[in-house]
């Protein structure tokens, strides 16, 4: 087969999830990272298309296709295919598994392939974070988590990375998830984490709230009784779990 001479080489950058975990990225890299992205879409300085659904059909799960481009300082155009299956902890893999692609948003050329799943936990951690960082109260001190996925970890992580809290409490249905994770962070943050039985003693009182729980059908779990005046609460499990008095209670709602 005959080499076009005149054509340039293209050299695609690979990175596993081993390549990624010896980056040792800090906790203020990832907020600082995921805050300046933020920013350049906050100021218009990026194209995010609506993600595309896919469900093969063959198990409980299926993929998200996101692609966006952001300006400078980023200056990269990605796409990034997320799999969420939620029954993946019966073989011993994260429910949520992903690829990134980043190309050069002026000629197309591929630049990198990344093995997103750490990432996307990471990134996805940091929102939580960074909102927290500008719309929750200061001297927030008790943060109640629901959901113990891997997104679940870095929501904890980075949040207490910025509040410190004095109580972390955390929650998920399979007693060995929550145990698990609560041990987890304990041995992390350095702190005792407690795992509560139900979703009440998690949150009630508590002045941030997140609600990461991977419901089958939208059900009232989190109830507006619970929620402590002030508190900043986070909805975004995979079905709505909050009452829908919820919203009466809000001085402020961002979406």
């Amino acid at each position: 087969m005959a080499t076009d001479t005149k054509t340039p080489p293209i050299y695609v950058t690979f990175l596993n999830r081993l390549d990624i975990e010896e980056l040792r990225i800090t906790d203020d890299e990832i907020l600082g990272a995921i805050e300046a992205s933020l920013a350049v879409q906050g100021r218009g300085e990026a194209v995010i298309e609506p993600r595309m659904h896919l469900e093969p059909g063959v198990a409980r799960g299926h993929f998200n296709v996101l692609r966006g481009a952001l300006k400078a300082p980023i200056d990269r155009a990605g796409v990034k295919v997320v799999g969420d299956y939620v029954d993946n902890y019966t073989l011993g893999l994260p429910s949520e598994l992903a690829v990134l692609l980043l190309f050069d948003p002026r000629t197309g050329a591929p630049q990198a392939i990344l093995d997103a799943s750490g990432i996307t936990d990471m990134r996805t951690g940091a929102v939580t974070a960074v909102g927290a960082k500008y719309l929750a109260r200061k001297d927030s001190k008790v943060l109640g988590h629901i959901g113990a996925r891997g997104t679940a970890y870095w929501n904890v992580r980075l949040l207490d990375r910025l509040f410190d809290f004095d109580e972390i409490r955390v929650h998920s249905r399979r007693p060995e998830s929550r145990d698990a994770f609560a041990e987890r962070l304990s041995r992390d943050l350095g702190k005792r984490v407690l795992a509560t039985a139900d979703w009440r003693s998690c949150v009630d009182g508590a002045d941030i709230v997140v609600e990461a729980s991977r419901l089958e059908a939208p059900a009232p779990m989190l109830k507006t009784e619970w929620i402590k005046p002030g508190a900043f609460v986070v909805p975004y499990g995979t079905m709505s779990a909050v009452e829908l008095s919820l919203t009466d209670i809000m001085s402020k709602l961002v979406v």
